[in-house]
């Protein structure tokens, strides 16, 4: 035993040579086998994978960021399209100058509930007085009029749609100022139904509907429509209208900076025709 320590002993190094020499044999052999190729392979693979995933989870937020900044971009720009698109339909009817003010702000917010009934449909949005939201304060899309806000916490607002029983908004035709009530009659989601068109208005099929001034809460020329059906009643027309929201798939909303002006609806009142304050105010 002695002999074989002091062995060890006085040739440790050609023994430690031999033992590396040993361990880069087996590497080499290794290297060349189907085993370590596959390891090395799907090593490839998961580092691929997780660089992947690490590149679209910051893409994700990157991209979540610059929504948010075009959401606010697209709601400045809508506001001037409304404001600018009203200025050219003034200055096609009249020859003064017209006095250039500033657009109507609007605040972005998005769908978080929804009851969709046979008649009385609600909209639940994530912003409320905390936001700057007001009750009677008109929400739209760049596709148009979706409804307005009728109550209001700290950070949600309840919006009463264009396709609930008892919401009404005053609006006019895009060619021939043919003015009348839009209304919902409770059947097809994307169709409403504009009233109190007298058979003798020049209104035609495919014109345009764009909310008035006439109206106690929408910002004027706000678009709705357009005219699908128009058929000759007594003393009225029945007149279908495509809505230009698509309430299936309504997700993000602006609202618009306007609130029900008292003196205007006190002076309604007195008015025995029906219009869309008379609706407005038979609202619970």
């Amino acid at each position: 035993m002695l002999k074989l320590i002091k062995f060890f002993g006085d040739n440790n190094a050609y023994l430690l040579l031999l033992l590396y020499c040993s361990i880069a044999g087996l590497l080499i052999r290794l290297e060349k086998s189907d085993t370590v190729n596959n390891l090395q392979t799907l090593g490839t693979e998961l580092r691929a994978t997780f660089s992947q995933s690490l590149s679209d989870l910051t893409l994700y937020f990157s991209l979540k960021e610059e929504n948010e900044k075009l959401t606010l971009q697209n709601s400045s720009l809508l506001g001037h399209v409304i404001y600018k698109g009203n200025m050219l339909r003034d200055s096609a009817s009249i020859n003064h100058e017209f006095v250039e003010n500033s657009p109507v702000r609007l605040i972005s917010a998005r769908v978080v509930d929804r009851r969709f009934d046979t008649r009385e449909n609600i909209l639940i949005i994530n912003a409320g007085r905390n936001q700057g939201i007001k009750k009677d304060m008109a929400v739209l899309t760049p596709d148009g009029l979706v409804g307005r806000v009728i109550l209001v916490s700290d950070n949600f607002a309840k919006v009463m749609p264009v396709i609930h029983s008892e919401f009404g908004v005053s609006v006019l035709s895009d060619s021939n100022n043919t003015h009348g009530v839009l209304r919902w009659n409770g059947k097809e989601e994307q169709t409403a139904q504009m009233h109190y068109v007298p058979v003798s208005s020049p209104i035609l099929t495919g014109e345009k509907v764009r909310t008035t001034d006439f109206s106690t809460f929408a910002l004027r020329g706000i678009p709705v429509g357009r005219i699908v059906k128009i058929i000759p009643d007594k003393q009225f027309y029945r007149i279908n209208v495509r809505l230009g929201v698509n309430f299936s798939t309504l997700s993000h909303v602006l609202v618009a900076e306007k609130t029900t002006d008292p003196e205007k609806v006190e002076l309604m009142k007195d008015n025995p025709a029906e219009s869309e304050n008379t609706l407005r105010e038979s609202n619970p």
